[in-house]
């Protein structure tokens, strides 16, 4: 591939990642034009939590049946995270052992996958997650695909960050709207009503003025309270738009968080969902990363909270 066709690639992703409003179709997008790009099989992202300390799978893209199929083989430490929390990756390379450790001993579903290569993703200085990209030929990439997928690495830094940008300032506003809101209701309304009964039990025409004025003031700021809130109902809809991981959960975490408010165990979860042990206990450990819980009763807690279940 020429040097036109990599830049006409960048300025694609770099022109998604502007209009994207959800993290998570940003990041997915960013991993099939890269993986395109560089004619590899599949990829997926890590993002870390806000202790720096533990990372989470935040999107993925064309994984092998023996990923896909088995999600639990995605979650835990591999040698890249390791690697990548202890400050020893800083730039995109190749990595010297051929095969991902997630696929190593494992005979079917591979679809034959054996090159690793891993990106870190930093913004100012600041760990923010990595990406990991595999293909079936055992080659490495060049200097030129590294370049290329460290200006990647870049935009989708930036990504990152302004979507949290948004984030803090629609929670900001949130707050700023509910206390205007609270102050129309509970303190100025209460008032003037008390002026406007005052002024019903008194006589004449200036009374009168001032009591149609009273009664005009008391229209407007119960308009100013209902336009309020709806902007706050529809920030609260775009901000559920942006959050990831802290948006909705997967369909199959929202069963399983459903049937954990029930109180069923992990085998019970997993014998009326079909699936295995093994399984549930990583939908578990996903839901409480997403929820930022310590506990199955924390998570069900947040979860009600927000709205992701129903009472």
């Amino acid at each position: 591939m020429n040097d036109k066709d990599y830049f006409s690639y960048l300025y694609e992703i770099a022109s998604h990642l502007n209009k994207e409003f959800s993290l998570h179709s940003a990041l997915r997008m960013s991993l099939e034009k890269t993986v395109e790009i560089l004619d590899l099989e599949t990829g997926w992202f890590w993002l870390t939590e806000p202790d720096n300390k533990s990372v989470y799978l935040a999107a993925s893209y064309n994984l092998p049946p023996a990923l896909s199929k088995h999600p639990e083989r995605l979650s835990g430490w591999c040698y890249c995270i390791k690697q990548y929390l202890r400050d020893d990756i800083d730039q995109a390379m190749n990595i010297s052992e051929i095969t991902c450790s997630r696929l190593q001993d494992i005979i079917t579903g591979t679809k034959g996958l054996k090159f690793h290569a891993v990106i870190p993703i930093t913004i100012k200085g600041q760990k923010v997650g990595l990406m990991n990209l595999l293909s079936k030929e055992t080659r490495q990439l060049n200097e030129k695909e590294l370049a290329i997928l460290n200006t990647i690495s870049q935009l989708v830094g930036t990504a990152i960050q302004r979507t949290r940008l948004k984030q803090s300032y629609k929670n900001h506003g949130l707050k700023s709207n509910s206390s205007l809101s609270n102050i129309i209701e509970r303190v100025i309304n209460p008032h003037i009503k008390d002026i406007i009964s005052n002024l019903e039990s008194s006589k004449g025409y200036k009374i009168n003025e001032a009591l149609n004025k009273t009664k005009e003031l008391q229209k407007q700021l119960s308009l100013l309270s209902e336009e309020s809130l709806e902007q706050e109902r529809a920030e609260t809809n775009t901000e559920e738009a942006l959050l990831y991981p802290e948006l909705p959960l997967t369909k199959r975490e929202l069963e399983v968080l459903s049937l954990i408010k029930k109180g069923l165990t992990n085998n019970q979860i997993g014998n009326q969902l079909f699936i295995v042990e093994r399984t549930v206990k990583f939908h578990v450990t996903s839901i409480l990363s997403k929820l930022h819980a310590n506990t199955r009763t924390e998570a069900v807690d947040i979860a009600l909270k927000r709205g992701f279940l129903s009472i």
